[in-house]
């Protein structure tokens, strides 16, 4: 999947923000002023982990149809006219199935999808989301660009860059209070065994059900150092320049990655257990 020319550097920003309870246009207005805010400093802006309604398993209720839903209608419209591509994740109704579903939608209205592998049992998620069934490389502007939805970060085969097939790893998530140590570790750790950028941006405040999230957002280098983090608790979008040459010689000069494990994944298997 390739989209426009290659560019040296790419602007990245996450947005740390709250999400209102399954208030989906409440939420649609969020990313909207978000985006305005935002418009000519970034080429990109990555919200939190099903940033429609929360992280709630209530999806009969509000999960939508894909591309011809109003949630993709409505972020199409916004990349269009902030000219930014916009991704998050959301609940998708598809063939009589439920998938928690990151979408990648350009300024141009192409819209790209990775469906959530790994399922939160803690939430229950394992009981009415699908799993992904393959892992799909977006490339925009000459970054290719791998999009895990939270959970996922936990495990490192899935999230593994055999052959520097991407670039850039962006973790959306809905990752609470009591465990943002792992998510700071899991986030540095990603980066540094990958030989990428990577972006987490996590929620604040609290949901629905009583969870708590103090965000940590930030955006590393593929040395797993910080280029930009937001304040914990804080409502804050920030923006990063990555920098291709930069990361580049990086490998060349660390080339470890020439040492990494092939793994095969077994999607039937999986999709049995």
């Amino acid at each position: 999947m390739t989209i426009q020319t290659d560019v040296p550097r790419l602007r990245i920003a996450m947005a740390q923000c709250r999400i209102d309870w399954e208030d989906k246009h409440a939420n649609l207005q969020r990313v909207e002023r978000l985006a305005a805010e935002m418009a000519g400093t970034t080429d990109v802006l990555f919200f939190p982990e099903m940033m429609t309604t929360g992280f709630s398993m209530n999806v009969q209720s509000f999960a939508e149809p894909f591309e011809e839903g109003e949630t993709i209608t409505v972020v199409r419209r916004i990349a269009a006219q902030y000219n930014m591509a916009l991704s998050a994740t959301m609940a998708v109704s598809e063939a009589g199935k439920f998938y928690n579903r990151a979408y990648f939608v350009t300024p141009q209205g192409e819209v790209f999808h990775q469906d959530k592998r790994h399922l939160f049992r803690v939430g229950g998620e394992h009981e009415v989301m699908t799993p992904a069934e393959e892992r799909r490389i977006i490339t925009y502007k000459g970054w290719k660009i791998f999009i895990i939805p939270c959970y996922d970060l936990r495990f490192p085969v899935w999230c593994a860059n055999t052959d520097l097939e991407y670039d850039l790893l962006v973790c959306m998530a809905n990752w609470p209070a009591p465990r943002r140590t792992v998510w700071q570790t899991l986030l540095r750790a990603r980066a540094m065994e990958n030989y990428a950028y990577v972006c987490g941006a996590n929620r604040v405040g609290e949901d629905g059900i009583g969870l708590h999230y103090t965000g940590d957002s930030v955006i590393l280098s593929p040395r797993g150092e910080v280029m930009q983090a937001c304040t914990p608790e804080l409502e804050e979008t920030l923006c990063a320049t990555l920098d291709k040459e930069s990361m580049h010689r990086f490998r060349e000069k660390f080339p470890a990655w020439m040492d990494m494990d092939r793994f095969t994944l077994d999607y039937e298997d999986y999709a049995r257990s």
